[in-house]
């Protein structure tokens, strides 16, 4: 359900114009999407609400650093947390996971 989701979200946000990287590999893990925006890069980690929702992707982006390679660029990096409804009823929740 969760490659559902990433599938969708991405090609919405490519359909706008925003350039979108999904599963993006990194060697503490792997970032479900980024988005670049001309002033903000989105580093998007998303998990269904029955595997930890929220509070489970928040962790993951900062236990594995997902914002940190990005932080080189003059653009302002912002990760979300974005819990989804395993039932496919779309959007339950997101947060701003702010910088450590």
């Amino acid at each position: 359900m969760e490659e559902r989701y990433r599938l969708i979200i991405s090609t919405i946000l490519n359909a706008i114009g925003i350039r979108v990287e999904v599963e993006r590999m990194l060697a503490t893990g792997r970032i479900d999407l980024v988005a670049w925006l001309s002033r903000y890069i989105y580093v998007i980690e998303l998990k269904l609400s029955n595997n930890g929702g929220i509070a489970a992707a928040e962790q993951q982006i900062t236990t594995c650093g997902y914002t940190e390679p990005f932080k080189g660029d003059t653009r302002k990096v912002v990760g979300l947390a974005v819990e989804l409804d395993s039932e496919g009823k779309g959007l339950i929740d997101w947060k701003v996971v702010e910088e450590q």
